[in-house]
This record gives C-alpha cells, sequence and structure tokens, in this order.
C-alpha cells in the first residue's frame, strides 16, 4: 500500500492538479493582504481568518477539490492508463484505495496552506497598512476551526472522488462540483435552513454554527460511507 500511495504521488509531480492544489490555497492570503493595505487600524487575526475561512470553506475549497480530483483522475483516463494500472498484480481495492488516501492527504495539505498564507497576507498587509497583529496568535482555535471543516467536506471529497474516477469525461466532475457550489452559494444567500445537510453546505455550517459538531459529524460519517460504496463499486468497473 505504502508503494501505490507513493507512486500515486509521483504522478502528481510536475502536473496541473499539483500546481492547483499548491497556489489556490494562496488567493484567501491574497485577499486579506489586499484588504488590509489600505486599512489605518493595525490587523486583526481573527478578522483576518473570519474573512478568509469562511470563503475557503463554501466556495474556493469546493471547486479547487472539484479541479484536483478531476485533473488527478485524468491522468488514468488518459492515454488509456487504467489498461496499465489495472494489469498490475495488485487488488484493484488497493489501487483505488491508494488515490482517496492521496486526494484526502492533499486536502489537509491544502487546509494547512490557507491557513499559513493567510497569516503571511495578515502580516504583509498589516506591515504596509496600519500595523501588524499585536494580539497572540490562535493555535488554538485555528487547529479546532480547521478539522472541523476538513471532516465536514469527507462528503462533498468523496462525490467528487467518485465522479472523477468514474467518468472518462473530464466534464462531469466539474459540472458536480460547479452545481454543488452554486447550491452552497444560493443558500447562503437566501438564508434558508431546508438545504442546511447538502453536502456543499456542510463545511461553512461547520465553521459558522452555534454547534459546530454535527454538521461536521454529518460529513465525515457521510463521506465514510460513500467511500465504502465507491471501492468495491469502482473495482468491479469496466473502464474503457
Amino acid at each position: 500500500m505504502i508503494t501505490l500511495i507513493r507512486n500515486e504521488l509521483q504522478k502528481l509531480n510536475g502536473s496541473l492538479a499539483l500546481l492547483v492544489a499548491v497556489a489556490a490555497p494562496a488567493l484567501p492570503g491574497l485577499l486579506v493582504m489586499l484588504g488590509l493595505v489600505s486599512r489605518d487600524t493595525p490587523a486583526n487575526w481573527s478578522d483576518s481568518y473570519k474573512m478568509a475561512l469562511p470563503l475557503w470553506a463554501l466556495f474556493l475549497g469546493p471547486m479547487v477539490i472539484a479541479a484536483f480530483t478531476a485533473l488527478t483522475a485524468q491522468i488514468e483516463h488518459r492515454g488509456r492508463g487504467w489498461d496499465h494500472i489495472l494489469a498490475l498484480p495488485v487488488a484493484r481495492w488497493r489501487i483505488f484505495v491508494a488515490k482517496i488516501v492521496v486526494v484526502f492527504a492533499v486536502l489537509v495539505v491544502m487546509t494547512a496552506l490557507v491557513v499559513v498564507c493567510v497569516a503571511l497576507g495578515t502580516l504583509a498587509g498589516g506591515a504596509m497598512g496600519g500595523g501588524v497583529p499585536v494580539e497572540t496568535f490562535p493555535w488554538n482555535n485555528l487547529l479546532k476551526t480547521s478539522l472541523l471543516v476538513m471532516a465536514a467536506m469527507t462528503t462533498l471529497v468523496a462525490i467528487q472522488i467518485w465522479a472523477s474516477l468514474r467518468f472518462a469525461s473530464f466534464v462531469v466532475p466539474l459540472v458536480v462540483g460547479i452545481g454543488g457550489t452554486l447550491v452552497g452559494l444560493a443558500v447562503l444567500i437566501t438564508g434558508t435552513q431546508k438545504a442546511e445537510w447538502f453536502p456543499w453546505v456542510l463545511p461553512f455550517n461547520a465553521m459558522v454554527a452555534p454547534e459546530p459538531h454535527p454538521f461536521a459529524m454529518a460529513g465525515l460519517f457521510g463521506g465514510l460511507a460513500i467511500i465504502a460504496f465507491l471501492i468495491p463499486h469502482l473495482s468491479r468497473h469496466q473502464f474503457r
């Protein structure tokens, strides 16, 4: 299994998927920096993360996940790569587990990069504007919030993995990701509570709800249930 995971990571070297995963988390930090440049008052850690993290949870994160999973799957879909990888003397389910592990590992790395880039953007924007933050960096709160958001994202990540691996077309997982994100934005704009358990809304609710744990647990266990289904499903699928 370690060898399969290492092979999946090697496939990402120099790929567009890796570029998306590394570059996209810097955008919230850039927005924070631009917002602080014109301020006359010192920067504040809480304000920076209250602006950046909801943007990542509701819009940017789901879109990046859709793009990353689609680009990763295209490595196999292009050039009939499945003919080679599925012919290896390895159980099929191990191949798909390795791919899933890599995607979730990248999700953890991207979330950490968002936290780091927002901190750098706050320092840079504060230095050019009203001053750098003087308060203590909120390590504990950020760690808790990041874990809740990642847990809540499990369901939408699992759906994107399934769509990307199941369909050879690059368009299908992108449509799923864009459609889910647009529904999430519509739920936020309208303020309705009828879709608060929609997979693309769970990460945002896990961040802003008075009691975030139910949303995080729903996303986590829903995603695990989907993964438990998709591994045997994809193992039996005939890729063309």
